[in-house]
């Protein structure tokens, strides 16, 4: 029984001053050890615009009529929403995704920043923030259709590690909302946890997820290992990828559990490899074809090297248009360029 089902520790905070509603720990939000999520104004999630009017600086488009009619914002391209995720913020490889969508289209770009609330020394609470920052990103989407008439099909959300499931909780207040890519969606406290607290296919008309690093929490996996998509791709079987090291001991796992934030780069290494293996993607001329397969021992005893029923394009290039759901798994280089083709 979880302790959020005990009286004294159920809690509900409201902020419908915001425009968001409620949250309580009730099940299932009772996956993140009773936390509720802190207040957008802890929060301050930051909307910042890329466009190839201001591909180099983005501009701070906030939730009002005025100052969206003043962005560079146009309802005629497709908009993108990229998400990071724990202890992290807007940045070098946020900037570095945005451009890379710009020369390949011309698009709204938004790099979402929420680093106050997920900067935060309990993993959990920024966990539980994550339901915020989604119904954030949910209502100022509303507020871009009521604006500017923008359609819900033409969104796309681009979360990583945290950021997967923030895509999630926005997807489920907005209405045929386009896609979602989740980018190795983070697994401690969301693992083969209810689909209303997590990615799921019910968030948009397509989700798609690359999964990287989809080991045990024991064994260092920040990521999930289950299935979270219509399409889910494990390169390298979805876990230790290839130029990563594979470091394992009883500090790092003291360190995962109580202060991911202080792991160096190079122990969550496959956590971000996904990172560079969508930006690649996206104005590659190699394609990063993946082959159905059900299983990681499958691929790794190469039962999977056929197409079969058809294939599937990893990366921006995976779409609705495939020839099926399912699971699907590939190989990829140790450094750039990482598709192999």
């Amino acid at each position: 029984m979880s302790c959020c089902c005990w009286w004294p520790l159920w809690k509900e905070v409201c902020y419908k001053d915001d425009g968001i509603g409620c949250f309580s720990n009730s099940k299932p939000y009772d996956n993140v050890n009773c936390k509720v999520p802190e207040s957008p104004n802890h929060i301050q999630v930051q909307f910042l615009l890329y466009t190839r009017a201001n591909s180099q600086s983005p501009e701070i488009v906030t939730n009002n009529t005025l100052s969206i009619q003043a962005s560079n914002f146009s309802s005629t391209r497709k908009t993108k929403f990229i998400i990071h995720g724990y202890n992290d913020k807007h940045g070098p490889w946020m900037s570095k995704m945005a451009q890379a969508i710009l020369k390949r289209e011309d698009a709204n770009v938004f790099a979402v920043d929420w680093s106050k609330g997920a900067d935060n020394i309990d993993y959990n609470q920024a966990a539980a923030n994550t339901r915020v920052v989604g119904a954030l990103i949910a209502r100022f989407i509303t507020q871009l259709r009521t604006t500017a008439q923008a359609q819900y099909g033409d969104f796309h959300l681009i979360g990583h590690s945290l950021g997967s499931h923030i895509s999630g909780y926005a997807g489920e207040r907005i209405p045929g909302l386009g896609r979602i890519t989740g980018l190795d969606p983070a697994g401690p406290q969301f693992e083969k946890k209810d689909p209303k607290v997590r990615l799921d296919p019910t968030d948009a008309v397509f989700v798609d997820a690359i999964h990287t690093d989809g080991d045990s929490l024991i064994q260092l996996g920040f990521g999930l290992e289950q299935p979270v998509g219509h399409v889910d791709y494990f390169p390298n079987g979805g876990e230790n990828q290839p130029g990563c090291p594979n470091e394992l001991s009883q500090n790092l796992f003291n360190l995962i559990t109580g202060n991911i934030g202080a792991l160096t780069d190079g122990v969550a290494c496959s956590h971000m490899r996904v990172i560079d293996l969508f930006t690649e993607s996206i104005n590659s001329a190699c394609l990063f074809r993946a082959h159905p397969c059900s299983s990681r021992a499958d691929f790794q005893a190469g039962r999977c090297n056929a197409c079969g029923t058809g294939c599937a394009n990893m990366g921006y290039d995976s779409n609705s248009q495939q020839p099926q759901g399912g699971t699907y798994y590939l190989s990829t280089n140790g450094q750039s360029p990482y598709c192999k083709g």
